[in-house]
This record gives C-alpha cells, sequence and structure tokens, in this order.
C-alpha cells in the first residue's frame, strides 16, 4: 500500500494538506506516535503531532496534526501530510482498514500462488504459520487431522497425541463439539478462541467453508506469540484460501461422508455402543459382517485410495461400507448368509491387490456393527504379522494368523522359546551333524494332519521312506506321535520357531 494511495483515501481535499509524496517505501502497518519512540519503521505510516517526534525527527512516512510548527515545515525528503485535528482519528482508522484490506489481498494471493504450485496442502500450512507465528493444524469436519505446519514445534501432549495418530478421538470430538463457544459459533469465518481443560494452550480457529458447507477447521495453537488482532484478521485469509483450495485441486478432501461412513469412522475413533445407538436406527445390516483394512504399498496417497480404490471394490464387493481411516480403508462388508468370505472371493481380493498395490487384512466374522471397530483392528493387525513374517502375500484372513497376533503380544520374544517343545532342538542338532531333514519331515507331517500320503507328497518322497523317517524322528526324540496334545504342543513349537525367525519354511 502506497502513501499516495492512502492520503488520498483518509480524508478531503480540504482537511488534508500534502507536503511531500515519493512513495518510497511500501506501508504495511499504521501506528501512533506516541512520543516514547526514538527509532521509526520506514514502511509503517505514522499519525500524530510534529511536538511529539524526538528531537523533531521525522519518520520516512508520516501524517500529522496541522500545527504552527507542522505548517513550517520545508524542504523535507520523507513522505508527509497534515490533516486537521479533527481528522486525525478518523484517519487513522481508515488507514488502518485499507492496509489491513491490502495486506489480507496479498496475502490470500500469496497462499493461492503456493496452492497452484504445489497443488498440496502441507505447504500452504506452513506458509500460513510462517505469517502467523505459530503452528496450525487441518482438521476435517470429523476431527481427522488432515494437515499441520512443522515450521513450529508442537509440544502439546493431546495435540501431539493426535497428531500422531492422525485424528481425535470420540470422547474428545464430542467434548468440544458440547463446548458453548462451539455451538454458537455462526457458519462463518470469523475466528473463534477455544480452551479446554485438557489443553493448557489458547487456540484460534476458524471454519473451512467449501460451496457454502463445513469442510473443516483450521487450528492455530498459542505457542509462540499470543493472540493478536493479527491473528484474528489473518486466519480467516487462510480458511478462504485453504477452502478454494480444496475446491480447486484437492476435491478428495471434501466432505462426503454418508450415514454408514460416518457411523464407521465414530465406532473407530472410540464411540460406544449407546453412543452410536440413535446413529444406526434405520440402517440395516446382514447377518455376518466382517472388516477390511486395505494399505497401499507404493505409498500412491489417500485421492488414489478414494478415488480409485474404494470405487472398485464396492463393484468386486457389493454392499460393501467403508471409511478412510489411518492412512487406509476401514471397509465393513456384509457377507450375507454365508460366514465367511469364500475362496473365490479372497481369491479377487488377491487378484486386485497385486493389480492396485495394495495389502488386505481381514477379520474373523462378526455379527453386530458395534463391534466394526475391535475386528478392524484384527484385520490391521494381519497386516502386520504378514509383514513380520514375509511372506510376499497381499492378502490373508486374521483366523490363520491369530496364533502370531497372540505371539506378537509378548513383550519379550526371547521368552517364547522357553515354550518350544524340547523335541525340536534334537532334531536340529541331529540334522546339522548327519546332514538330515528331520526337523523339516516332522513339520510337514504335522502340518498335513498326519497324513502319510500328503506328507510324502509335500516331501516328494516315497510313503515307505516317510514311515522310516517318523521312526527315526520318535526314537531319538522320545516322542508318541499319536498323542493329540504333544502334536499340538510340536506344532505350536513351529509356529513360535517361525516367528520368532529360528527356522524358515522351505
Amino acid at each position: 500500500m502506497l502513501f499516495s494511495k492512502i492520503i488520498k483515501q483518509i480524508a478531503g481535499p480540504e482537511s488534508l494538506k500534502i507536503i511531500n509524496c515519493t512513495d518510497m517505501f511500501d506501508i504495511s502497518d499504521v501506528s501512533l506516535i506516541d512520543g516514547f519512540q526514538t527509532n521509526y519503521i520506514n514502511n509503517v505510516l505514522y499519525f500524530g503531532y510534529y511536538e511529539q517526534l524526538a528531537e523533531g525527527c521525522l519518520p520516512a512516512q508520516c501524517i500529522l496534526v496541522k500545527t504552527e510548527k507542522a505548517l513550517a515545515l520545508k524542504n523535507i525528503s520523507t513522505d508527509l501530510a497534515l490533516v486537521n485535528q479533527e481528522s486525525l482519528f478518523s484517519g487513522v482508522n481508515a488507514a488502518k482498514a485499507m492496509v489491513e484490506g491490502s495486506r489480507s489481498k496479498g496475502f490470500y494471493a500469496e497462499l493461492i500462488s503456493c496452492a497452484i504450485r504445489a497443488q498440496d496442502i502441507n505447504p500452504i500450512m506452513n506458509l500460513a504459520a510462517s505469517k502467523l507465528g505459530n503452528p496450525l493444524i487441518l482438521l476435517d469436519e470429523n476431527f481427522k487431522v488432515l494437515s499441520y505446519s512443522n515450521v513450529f514445534s508442537i509440544n502439546d501432549p493431546l495435540w501431539t497425541q493426535n497428531i500422531q495418530q492422525g485424528y481425535c478421538n470420540y470422547e474428545f470430538v464430542t467434548t468440544v463439539s458440547e463446548m458453548e463457544v462451539v455451538k454458537n459459533a455462526t457458519l462463518t469465518l470469523e475466528p473463534t478462541v477455544v480452551t479446554c481443560s485438557d489443553s493448557a494452550l489458547r487456540k484460534l480457529s476458524s471454519k473451512i467453508l467449501c460451496n457454502g458447507h463445513l469442510a473443516g477447521t483450521v487450528l492455530m495453537l498459542e505457542t509462540e506469540m499470543p493472540i493478536s488482532p493479527k491473528h484474528m484478521e489473518l486466519l480467516p485469509v487462510i480458511s478462504a484460501a485453504i477452502g478454494d483450495t480444496i475446491q480447486r485441486y484437492l476435491t478428495y478432501l471434501l466432505p462426503n461422508n454418508t450415514l454408514h461412513q460416518k457411523l464407521l469412522y465414530d465406532l473407530l475413533i472410540g464411540a460406544s455402543s449407546e453412543e452410536i445407538a440413535p446413529q444406526i436406527v434405520g440402517l440395516k445390516f446382514s447377518p455376518y459382517l466382517c472388516a477390511l483394512c486395505v494399505q497401499h504399498t507404493q505409498r500412491l496417497g489417500e485421492p488414489y485410495l478414494k478415488e480409485q480404490v474404494a470405487e472398485k471394490m464396492v463393484k468386486l464387493l457389493p454392499d460393501t461400507r467403508f471409511t478412510f481411516h489411518e492412512g487406509g480403508i476401514a471397509a465393513l462388508v456384509s457377507l450375507g448368509d454365508q460366514c465367511r468370505l469364500s475362496g473365490e472371493q479372497i481369491a479377487v481380493l488377491d487378484d486386485f491387490s497385486q493389480k492396485e498395490h495394495l495389502r488386505i487384512g481381514i477379520s474373523n466374522t462378526f455379527f453386530h456393527i458395534d463391534n466394526f471397530a475391535k475386528y478392524y483392528v484384527q484385520a490391521r493387525q494381519t497386516l502386520k504379522i504378514l509383514r513380520h513374517l514375509q511372506t510376499g502375500k497381499n492378502v490373508g484372513c486374521y483366523e490363520k494368523f491369530s496364533f502370531y497376533d497372540l505371539l506378537n503380544s509378548v513383550e519379550n520374544l526371547k521368552s517364547l522359546e522357553d515354550y518350544c517343545h524340547p523335541a525340536l532342538i534334537i532334531l536340529r542338532e541331529y540334522d546339522h551333524t548327519n546332514n538330515t531333514e528331520f526337523c523339516y519331515t516332522l513339520y510337514a507331517y504335522l502340518e498335513c494332519a498326519c497324513s502319510l500320503k500328503l506328507a510324502a507328497e509335500k516331501l516328494f518322497i516315497h510313503r515307505n521312506s516317510l514311515t522310516y523317517r517318523l521312526e527315526r524322528i520318535q526314537k531319538l526324540t522320545q516322542v508318541d506321535l499319536t498323542d493329540g496334545n504333544i502334536r499340538f504342543l510340536l506344532s505350536m513349537s513351529y509356529r513360535i520357531d517361525y516367528f520368532c525367525g529360528e527356522i524358515k519354511k522351505k
């Protein structure tokens, strides 16, 4: 904002006298002369009396009241105008409004320019946080963390946790939603100061609106600088720029929650059966259900999951509902009258996962929607176990890996070796010394449900050779393979060994 433009707007010709105008510096702020300043900032426009100036030293840009001394000023090099005394404070207010309006428009253009270049929300958040001098967090309408600035540290325990998990839990969301300042807030960009008992920080929030509908909230944490009029002015500008960016370049962030999606998401973030009861009214679910956890293997991003994968999954498994959680898809599959996904359906998912670069975990069957979050954890744990075991598989069912999940819950994996049957140690040592394969032979026999025919085929040996090996194994280990409990303990031991990486399946 230039000096010449301001003086044309703040007062009429009869009350304003221009002494000098060079427009040497762009004006970014307005201040009153208080009589104590000894130094002046070049890009600040000062208002006041000549008599208040230290040693009569003029700022680079100022508007002074018409006094005898001010009118006597001649041959000056700074930008100077004189106003009638009664016009001083109206002039200050008008100048402030012009500068702030110009500053906001310029900042908005800067944010949009950043959006055009990056077509991503994170650079915009960092640019905005740098301008405000405080960290920013962007939440969607469900209080999911979409983005956050990293130019300033966020040390608040509550928000550190929310950022790490990527969402705010249901109890927190409910508490915030019930706050009077939140409930009474209008559907505008007007900023609101928010405090809560769970966090010592004050926050300044402004709504994100897209096409007149609530799309989320941008939240400024008061960590580096106290909330000021500047923040109240600029945060709505940031909200407007983010809303426009979402509509132009990041449409996958637009809210499109169905009743089912809202229900599933609330369950995942901790809603109880009583709390979600009103949402269930009118919704129907099949008697058999299962949960899927779908993650991408090549960091293709949330837009790809929302715009490509989710739609295709519904075609593969009709009547599937889903929401987006922890960087992936959390899906509810209605099984109809079948108690689990069929082998054919799992094969279809496996083919789909390879084409779309996905990993898919499948939970056990459950019977009521209240249990969705619990069984989603099973599906997610399946993917962790698949990765740990390095199976090379993209799709896994929890029922086949639940024992490994049990092992995974043990804090000291080394202690698991104490539960292995001593027969495995004896056989490994014997194989190492005598170049035999008795340890793997026993494993294959147990895996084939003690069928001589199937185990011989798996080992590519004659049935009589297998019988001979089993006799030698029993003699070496003194185990009775006709004892069901012994067979169970041996099978468990092989799985513990496999899980801990002591042996590898051939």
